[in-house]
């Protein structure tokens, strides 16, 4: 699948100026069309009859207070995006994760920051990465911490014989195709002659692909994520490709200890497909 489009997703409260170059580095690649977003809700009022009054003003000044900074996010967007960018701008006064999922349609891929929300963060004003991952219909980068570009040069793909997995290398072939060296990791679960034979199968595929692959099935040191992460580091990958585990219920979502762990290795660029 071409990448054509970019969504890229800003945190209403702490914009980043690396985060556009990042995006906007990807868009000049891909030559893709760059959205950029943000999105905040107000607090619900929970309050009697005789505070009904109080309520709604407060709830009109909050939404004030939300669309006033929403418009200083999209000049700090426009401001930084690359020339030669074709860009647009989508600010939206509702939940930050209905709103990214939504406007999902219009994108190929969806960039965002590394923040991992929780119940203990203020999901009306702060994206939940591992919620978007299960309903956003996308592929999602969620770029390293203090990363200005994402050069995908050297990928790791952390390969597992499940259809998350197959979906998620099959929507990073643009980067893929692009990088000069793929490896294929497949961390160890006891059969090892079945893994090799299933990873042979998929670096055949991505040959075919014309993708510079190679791969092995690599000994568990600690947890998967860990083992992934550490692996990743040794071969000084510059993004790691994944598919993403879980189910999502409202807002208490259950995820794969892999999905969450790498989701919090917030210094390495992680490319999600569920």
């Amino acid at each position: 699948m071409a990448i054509r489009t970019i969504l890229v997703n800003f945190d209403i409260d702490a914009f980043s100026p690396t985060l556009v170059k990042c995006a906007g580095d990807l868009a000049m690649r891909f030559n893709a069309h760059l959205i950029g977003t943000s999105a905040a809700e107000p607090s619900p009022a929970l309050v009697g009859v005789e505070g009904a009054v109080a309520t709604v003003e407060f709830y009109e000044q909050e939404r004030e207070d939300i669309e006033a900074r929403l418009r200083i996010v999209e000049d700090e967007f426009r401001s930084l995006v690359p020339s030669g960018v074709d860009a647009s701008w989508r600010a939206y006064v509702d939940s930050p994760n209905r709103s990214v999922a939504s406007t999902a349609r219009c994108a190929d891929l969806i960039v965002t920051g590394s923040q991992l929300g929780s119940i203990s963060k203020n999901y009306l004003r702060l994206l939940d990465v591992g919620e978007l991952v299960l309903t956003a219909g996308r592929p999602i980068l969620a770029v390293g911490s203090g990363v200005s570009t994402i050069k995908a040069d050297k990928i790791v793909v952390g390969w597992k014989d499940t259809r998350e997995a197959r979906r998620a290398i099959a929507d990073a072939l643009p980067f893929l195709e692009a990088a000069s060296d793929v490896v294929v990791v497949t961390i160890g679960e006891g059969d090892i002659a079945a893994e090799k034979a299933r990873l042979e199968d998929v670096l055949v595929w991505l040959h075919r692909h014309n993708v510079k692959a190679r791969g092995d099935v690599y000994p568990a040191k600690g947890g998967p994520a860990d083992s992934l992460e550490a692996t990743s580091r040794l071969l000084e990958a510059d993004l790691v490709v994944t598919g993403g585990y879980g189910h999502s219920r409202l807002r208490e979502w259950l995820f794969g200890g892999m999905t969450r762990d790498l989701l919090a290795a917030s210094t390495i660029n992680r490319f999600m497909s569920n």
